[in-house]
């Protein structure tokens, strides 16, 4: 599981702080390091670090304002030619939007190692092959490639980054998608600024962390080794939640002309008040006049409250448009939404709560962090963390989200970068963490018909996809996206298999008459089965089956998260041509997930006629995340579903 530490720098006025550092001695490259052919503690890696070195600094300019540098020097083995993109790097130089404040890259250098002909060689790095380009309008970028980099070769590069912007230090990332043999970070500041440090890390531990003051500056250097690759893998909604890293946050600094110290750092209590009263945020809700025709005109035509709250929240969806920023706080007052309808995720479900508030209905803004942005660190109160708000409305004693960004989903389900676990409720002095779920599953029914004759591999195929609840809602918003040719051409893509596949769909365009959206597609399989000495096998489950097993590795150190508790049912038919019999059918198999978390339902039958071939395939995770140590469990039910849909059907002739 993530763990997380801390630890507070000290308070109390300082001087100025050197803002020159020189980089550390680093051994040197050797031939042995150069001949090596594979990183042994893991033989996959296409590179790997040698040295990861980072330096940051708080320092006082010679104006007198504090600004912060960052020293990077990174060394690698390039071992495949897969690798070779890592010769590339650029640097994004942040800059402020009053086009002054900004970051500059300085001492970029690097060089390239090679053993040829019984000779180290060294190419350095040249001015001329670095480049600075406008990248936008809040970024500059400073780009560069090695030269001469091929497999075998060693690389290395290094940098300053000076930011005037101290108060938000860069994080330290021990770990990335390639394994380091050692990864040393030191951070530095005069002891009147006092960072709050975080350290994140979901498995292995700290070689070395000190730290010390001298002559008002305090600095600490923490040191990892052996750090394994991070991978990606399937079913985490953001694996930057779970990188050995370290976390910088300003709690409190003063300096010259200040009586006392400016604390940054907040509990809870203190988070919600802030948050409440924000003029950007809860000070934007209350009763505003320009709702006020709406209002009247919404409560004369519905009497039931939990009727009134969805055609309010009906009114809001279908009247307003989001302009795709996920925000937190609001760049314009709610009357200036109303009247140009359209504003960022905060501004339109702050505005419905507005509005649910003016015809008399209790609703409250829930701030979360989406799926995309990372996780919230609740033992650490952080407005940085939070970068999404909801609504939320207890009607009849259940309490129920609301969100109005897409204008595909209903009543109380919530778009997929919101499914986040929890989410914290404000309410002054009652403020509260709630789960963010739903009872709505994702569910995708699949029928399959196929017939064929034994003189030509073709499959005549029958297929239908039925969307529910969260599917069918993928599918609608897909199809207003793309439009229904384009929608239609990508489905096309998706089954090569079958020569000129036609589509039809029903149930895509009201999605108000309870009807689930339908895919039907037939066509003719071209491959759709072997035939060795007479005898033809068939696949369980020629589309759409579990062929690839989703969890390979033995051990998995963070939550398995599918969104959404899901369905998937597949049933497959095939008609027995004239002249062949059975002469294997894979057996069935029942498999469940402890106290009750899922399970998955297996069949292969004939009818007693012998005409018919029946699958039918049912997976069932009755929950959202699974836990780590839930991983065991989730791993061995796919096991099965692994093997069984990749079994086949044997027939002979009779």
């Amino acid at each position: 599981m993530k763990k997380v530490t801390i630890l507070l720098l000290m308070l109390s006025m300082a001087f100025m702080a050197n803002a020159q550092q020189d980089l550390p001695k680093f051994p040197q490259v050797t031939v042995e390091d150069l001949i090596k052919k594979v990183y042994p503690k893991d033989s996959s890696a296409e590179a790997y670090i040698m040295t990861n070195y980072g330096n940051g600094w708080v320092y006082q300019n010679s104006e007198g304002g504090y600004e912060i540098a960052y020293q990077h020097f990174i060394r690698i083995k390039i071992l495949k030619k897969s690798a070779f993109e890592r010769a590339t790097k650029a640097l994004y130089l942040y800059i402020d939007s009053n086009q002054q404040d900004i970051e500059l890259a300085e001492e970029v250098k690097g060089r390239t190692y090679n053993f040829n002909k019984d000779v180290i060689e060294i190419d350095e790095l040249e001015a001329k092959d670095i480049f600075k380009t406008k990248y936008s309008k809040s970024f500059d970028k400073v780009s560069f490639t090695l030269p001469k980099v091929k497999e075998g070769s060693i690389i290395e590069y290094s940098y300053v980054i000076r930011s005037p912007f101290p108060f938000k230090p860069k994080d330290w990332d021990f770990q990335t998608d390639i394994p380091c043999e050692r990864s040393e970070y030191t951070f530095g500041s005069p002891t009147n600024f006092a960072y709050r440090m975080l350290m994140q890390y979901c498995e292995g531990k700290l070689s070395e962390e000190k730290c010390n003051t001298s002559d008002n500056f305090r600095s600490c250097r923490w040191l990892m080794v052996d750090i394994p690759a991070m991978k990606q893998e399937k079913y985490v909604a953001n694996l930057d939640d779970f990188t050995r890293k370290l976390h910088f946050e300003l709690a409190e600094y003063i300096v010259r002309g200040m009586d006392t110290a400016k604390k940054l750092s907040m509990d809870w209590p203190d988070f919600d008040k802030q948050l409440l009263m924000d003029d950007d945020f809860g000070g934007r809700i209350g009763k505003i006049s320009a709702f006020d025709a709406v209002a009247q005109s919404l409560k004369s035509q519905k009497t039931d409250t939990l009727e009134l709250a969805k055609e309010v929240y009906k009114y809001v969806q279908s009247n307003f448009t989001w302009d795709g920023n996920k925000r937190l706080f609001t760049q314009s007052s709610l009357k200036e939404v109303f009247n140009r309808k359209t504003g960022s995720s905060s501004e339109l479900n702050l505005l419905l709560i507005s509005l649910l508030r003016q015809v008399g209905i209790a609703a409250k803004p829930v701030v979360i962090s989406t799926r995309d942005h990372g996780r919230i660190w609740k033992d650490y109160p952080m407005i940085s963390r939070f970068n999404y708000t909801l609504a939320q409305v207890n009607i009849n004693g259940q309490n129920v989200l609301l969100d109005v960004t897409d204008k595909n989903l209903q009543w109380g389900l919530l778009p997929e970068y919101c499914m986040v676990g929890e989410g914290r409720l404000l309410i002054y002095n009652k403020s509260q963490w709630i789960p963010i779920q739903t009872s709505e599953k994702s569910g995708t029914k699949i029928n399959m018909e196929f017939t064929f004759s034994p003189n030509e591999p073709e499959l005549e195929s029958q297929i239908s996809y039925t969307g529910v609840g969260y599917q069918a809602i993928d599918y609608r918003s897909q199809y207003n996206t793309l439009g229904k040719e384009k929608f239609i051409e990508k489905l096309r893509n998706g089954f090569s298999s079958i020569d000129k596949p036609k589509i039809e769909l029903e149930g895509f365009i009201n999605a108000d008459a309870g009807s689930q959206p339908v895919i039907m597609i037939t066509g003719k399989n071209t491959e759709g089965y072997n035939k060795v000495n007479g005898k033809i096998y068939l696949k369980t489950i020629p589309y759409e089956g579990t062929t690839e097993h989703p969890f390979p590795n033995a051990d998995r150190s963070f939550p398995v998260d599918f969104t959404y508790p899901t369905e998937e049912v597949i049933t497959c038919k095939y008609i027995i041509p004239e002249g062949y019999s059975i002469a294997e059918l894979p057996k069935g198999i029942r498999a469940a997930l402890p106290q009750d978390g899922g399970r998955f339902y297996f069949s292969v039958t004939q009818d007693p006629a012998g005409k018919e071939i029946n699958v039918t395939s049912q997976i069932l995770l009755k929950k959202s995340i699974y836990s780590a140590d839930e991983y065991q469990a989730i791993r061995s039910l796919y096991d099965h579903i692994v093997a069984k849909h990749n079994q086949m059907i044997v027939l002979q002739k009779k």
